[in-house]
Parts: C-alpha cells; sequence; structure tokens
C-alpha cells in the first residue's frame, strides 16, 4: 500500500515558476504527501521564496545541493538520503504541477485496492506548451486502459522497443534504490533511462502501470531543450 510520497525536486533560480507545483499540490485531495526541494545555490530572491513556502506549509521543506552532488540527477541523489521505511518517491522537475486536484487521490486509490507489492508504479501524464499552456502530446507506458503489471522480461522487452517511462510519471518504491541507490550522475540528462535499463536486471522485478494521469510536464525544461546532448548519452 501507499500510505506517504516524498517528491523530490531540484530547483535552480526557478521561484518564478514554482508556484504552479506548489499551488497544484495544496489543492490536492489526498493530502499525505511531503516536497523536499533541493537547491542548486540559487539567488538570495530564490531561496527567500523558498523559505517563505517552507515556514507557511510544512509539507514542504529544502536543503542546499552538496558539493559532492551536481546537477538535476545528482540533487536527485541527494533528495533520497533519509527516506521513511514506508515512502514512495516522486521526481519533479520545477516546471511540472499536478494533473488535477484529485491526481493524486485516484492513483492512490487504485493502487492500494490491488494490494500487491511493486517496485515502480508507472502512471501517465501530458508534455503542455510553456509558452501557450497547450497540450503537445500525452506520455504513457502502455495503452491500458485496466492496470498491467509487468514482471522483468515484459519490462526489459518494452525498453528494447524503446518505450521508456518519464521519470516526473514513476513512484518509485524505497526498496529498489537499495538495489540501485542512485542515479550516474555523469549523465546530465539521460540518467534516468539509465537507471530505469539497470532497473531492468532485478531479477522479481515488479511494475504496475496505470492510465492515470498524475503530472504536467511543460516542454521547457532541460532535455526538451537539448535533445541532441540527450540523444548522445
Amino acid at each position: 500500500m501507499i500510505r506517504s510520497i516524498k517528491i523530490i525536486v531540484p530547483t535552480l533560480n526557478s521561484y518564478l515558476i514554482l508556484p504552479k507545483l506548489v499551488d497544484s499540490l495544496k489543492n490536492q485531495t489526498w493530502k499525505a504527501w511531503q516536497v523536499l526541494f533541493v537547491d542548486g545555490n540559487s539567488n538570495s530572491r530564490h531561496k527567500e521564496w523558498l523559505r517563505d513556502v517552507c515556514l507557511h506549509d510544512p509539507r514542504f521543506d529544502f536543503i542546499k545541493e552538496s558539493k559532492n552532488d551536481g546537477g538535476i540527477f545528482g540533487a536527485m541523489n541527494q533528495g533520497l538520503v533519509g527516506l521513511k521505511e514506508d515512502e514512495w518517491v516522486l521526481f519533479w522537475g520545477s516546471d511540472d504541477w499536478a494533473f488535477s486536484p484529485n491526481a493524486l487521490e485516484d492513483v492512490i486509490k487504485e493502487v492500494n485496492t490491488l494490494s500487491c507489492n511493486h517496485d515502480l508504479i508507472v502512471c501517465s501524464g501530458q508534455y503542455i506548451d510553456a509558452q501557450s499552456n497547450k497540450l503537445i502530446r500525452k506520455s504513457y507506458f502502455i495503452k491500458n486502459k485496466k492496470p498491467k503489471i509487468l514482471d522483468r522480461k515484459k519490462y526489459r522487452s518494452k525498453l528494447f522497443l524503446g518505450f521508456i517511462p518519464p521519470h516526473q510519471t514513476t513512484l518509485f518504491n524505497k526498496k529498489i534504490f537499495q538495489e540501485f541507490s542512485c542515479f550516474t550522475q555523469e549523465l546530465k540528462l539521460a540518467a534516468d533511462l539509465d537507471y530505469f535499463l539497470r532497473a531492468s536486471h532485478i531479477n522479481n522485478l515488479s511494475l504496475l502501470v496505470l492510465d492515470k494521469n498524475i503530472v504536467n510536464m511543460s516542454t521547457n525544461g532541460i532535455s526538451s531543450k537539448q535533445n541532441i546532448l540527450r540523444f548522445k548519452e
């Protein structure tokens, strides 16, 4: 069962776009979430904004990214420190936000009625144009109206065919980080793909795929801007 979710959000001088993420979570009908901002040495205005958000709602917290960690995936790794035993993890960017006020509740209810234990829960999402706020395309791992469970073999075959779940739509069970504890920081844009590939080596891997929208993802993110570099990685 999922009882709580930790949402890890790397930030860098992004206080002008973060209110959409913050407001979308405050409006959630399911309340058992926490947000950890991992900040990469932002300016004073951004840090003051983070302090103000955290002061007014204890479900928000922020830490400074350590010198040993670097970039988006280094921040994501640092956010994993101190996970509670029953916490699940979402990784969102500063320009992502919840799909709807009941997005988390819809996913949690579906998962908790299945009474199964999984390593990854892959939901759906939407890519939204940052300028016009219009839908660009929908994101799904498997187009299936009913929940679908994949074992390691089926998961690997989907990866082989080029189907890659966005990390923003994926709930990570804490125990999977005991197998592969972190993202590869040498990869600046494709460390999430690398992690999904490495996770496919877990012998008893179990993955649940839900046709439930959980997040809106802006096309203004760094991966969208640097497709060539991501492809090379």
